[in-house]
């Protein structure tokens, strides 16, 4: 009965996606693929993307920030899945200026944002041509290490661990508690993206103008 209700459980949550806030989009909302927008060209200008990878480097010009990725595809719930062959690379273009100790190089990330015209650059020696995305917003994902614990059993009658286990009688036999165990680095703080258009607030500020008014001069009569 308890492995029905594990397999019931499992699927329940297998068609539930968790997407992060950052990169969530509305039901519905059609996102361009990266192989679609490297063959359409011009095409898929202006159309929505959520593209991630693994940061390769960060460029900081005068008045904007590129971030470039080696792309991997994502996952059900938007992380890079950076264990196969990575399809090509991309450039994220962030208005304003951007701290690179926020976007550390081999980290994985994935980016919301819209496609733009493509950004002409360098790999090695070689000219490269890079599909590019002004990004909305982001979410930078942790490091995540999995280790493989084999734990000894503990033998009540030597009082010593051991890997031996004694089942009703004088025989032992190997026994191994298997234990998985994932840890997680610390993701630096999210950095807020810098806007993208600068609302310049007008303020009216009312000059009052002193009036200076001549001192009266009493007339000694």
């Amino acid at each position: 009965m308890s492995r029905y209700l594990v397999l019931l459980t499992v699927f329940l949550f297998a068609g539930c996606t968790i997407v992060p806030d950052s990169i969530e989009v509305p039901e519905g909302t059609q996102l361009v693929s990266y192989s679609k927008a490297v063959t359409s060209g011009a095409n898929a200008q202006g159309q929505k993307a959520r593209w991630g990878g693994m940061i390769v480097g960060v460029e900081n010009k005068p008045n904007k920030t590129f971030i470039e990725l080696a792309h991997f595809p994502l996952n059900h719930y938007g992380k890079p899945s950076t264990n196969g062959e990575t399809s090509g690379r991309f450039k994220v273009q962030i208005d304003g200026f951007v701290d690179p100790i926020v976007f550390e190089e081999g980290r994985a990330a994935t980016f919301l944002g819209t496609v733009t015209a493509p950004t002409a650059g360098m790999v090695g020696e070689q000219p490269y041509i890079y599909p590019t995305i002004i990004a909305d917003d982001y979410h930078m994902w942790r490091k995540q290490e999995v280790y493989d614990v084999n734990t000894y059993f503990f033998n009540y009658h030597t009082g010593w661990y051991s890997p031996f286990y004694r089942f009703n009688g004088p025989w032992m036999y190997p026994h191994f508690n298997r234990t998985r165990v994932i840890r997680y680095e610390n993701a630096p703080s999210k950095a807020t993206l810098p806007s993208k258009s600068k609302s310049k607030s007008k303020s009216t500020r009312s000059k009052t103008k002193a009036t200076i008014q001549p001192a009266r001069q009493d007339k000694a009569k």
